[in-house]
C-alpha cells in the first residue's frame, strides 16, 4: 500500500542503480527555462551522493554506441531521468542512480520493453468497453504547445479497457464539498449528462501526449485536461477536478543489474479519489 504524496515524491524502491517513485501530480519533470520552483530532476540531484558503483560499466548493453555521447555525458545531460510525465500526472517513475543502469533503461523504453498501466477519468461511455487506438499523432498545426490526430504523424498505439463507469455527478456532494461554487457546475449539467468512465490505459508506444489525445480523439476527453477537453468545459472541469485525472498506476521493466521483472504500483493520490467520490 503506498502513502498519498500531495506535495513531494514518495520513494517506492531504491539501490544502488535505480530509485523508483510515486510522482506528485503538479509536480514538473524535467528542467527548462521555462520552469520556475523545484522539478522532479531538482528532487532527485539532492537525493544522489553523486557517487556511482565501481562496477556501473559492467551494466551498458553489449550494442552502445557512444554516436550521441559517452554514458557520463548522456547521464549528465539527463540527470538521471529515463522518462517523463507531463507536470498534472501523478504515479509511477524511474530514475537511473548512473550511466549504465540510464543507458540500460533507455534501450528497454526505445525496444517497447517496458509495460505502463495508467488510469484516466474520461468523459463520456464507450460503445467499445476494451479496444485499441492506433491513430498516427504529431504536434498540431494550430497550437504548438498540442498534439493531435496527424495522417503523416508517427505511430500510436494504446490499448485501453473501462474499468467502471458513471452516470452523472452527486451535486449533493459537490455542494456539501464547494459550497456555492457547485451552483456553476449545476448551471452546466448538460456538459456531463453522457455520464464518466474510469479507463485502464496501456500505451504501446510513448509520444507526447498519447493517451490525452487518443482519448480525446474518441470523444472521451480526460476530464480536466484543459488543454484537450473542449473551452466549456475547460472552464468547468477544474471547479470540481483540481487537475487532469490520469495516473500512472504502474511500471513494469527489467533491473539493469539481475534481469529481474519488476512491477512498481502506486495508487491513486488523494486529489483524484475526492474526484470519484463526487460521481455515482
Amino acid at each position: 500500500m503506498t502513502k498519498s504524496y500531495p506535495n513531494l515524491p514518495e520513494i517506492l524502491f531504491e539501490d544502488q542503480d535505480i530509485l523508483v517513485i510515486a510522482k506528485p501530480g503538479g509536480m514538473v519533470t524535467n528542467r527548462a527555462q521555462s520552469v520556475s520552483g523545484e522539478t522532479l530532476q531538482d528532487w532527485f540531484e539532492k537525493q544522489q551522493d553523486q557517487s556511482f558503483p565501481d562496477d556501473w560499466s559492467q551494466l551498458l548493453t553489449d550494442d552502445f554506441s557512444n554516436e550521441y555521447g559517452e554514458p557520463e555525458e548522456i547521464y549528465q545531460e539527463r540527470q538521471g531521468m529515463v522518462h517523463r510525465l507531463d507536470k498534472d500526472t501523478s504515479g509511477v517513475m524511474v530514475f537511473a542512480k548512473h550511466p549504465g543502469s540510464l543507458i540500460n533503461l533507455l534501450k528497454q523504453f526505445r525496444l517497447r520493453e517496458v509495460q505502463k498501466e495508467y488510469l484516466a477519468l474520461v468523459h463520456g461511455q464507450f460503445r467499445v468497453e476494451q479496444g485499441r487506438l492506433t491513430a498516427p499523432l504529431g504536434r498540431s498545426r494550430d497550437n504548438r504547445q498540442k498534439f493531435a490526430v496527424d495522417i503523416e504523424g508517427r505511430k500510436a498505439v494504446t490499448e485501453y479497457a473501462v474499468e467502471q463507469t458513471f452516470d452523472q455527478l452527486d451535486f449533493d456532494k459537490l455542494t456539501e464539498r464547494l459550497g456555492e461554487s457547485a451552483k456553476k457546475i449545476k448551471d452546466n449539467e448538460r456538459l456531463y449528462e453522457q455520464g464518466f468512465s474510469l479507463v485502464r490505459c496501456l500505451p504501446k508506444t510513448g509520444r507526447t501526449h498519447q493517451i490525452r489525445v487518443h482519448l480525446a480523439n474518441e470523444r472521451h476527453p480526460i476530464v480536466g485536461d484543459t488543454k484537450y477537453v473542449g473551452r466549456k468545459r475547460a472552464k468547468v472541469d477544474p471547479l470540481w477536478c483540481p487537475r487532469q485525472f490520469l495516473h500512472a498506476a504502474s511500471l513494469e521493466f527489467r533491473h539493469p543489474r539481475t534481469g529481474e521483472q519488476l512491477k512498481f504500483e502506486a495508487e491513486l493520490s488523494e486529489d483524484l479519489k475526492v474526484v470519484l467520490e463526487n460521481l455515482n
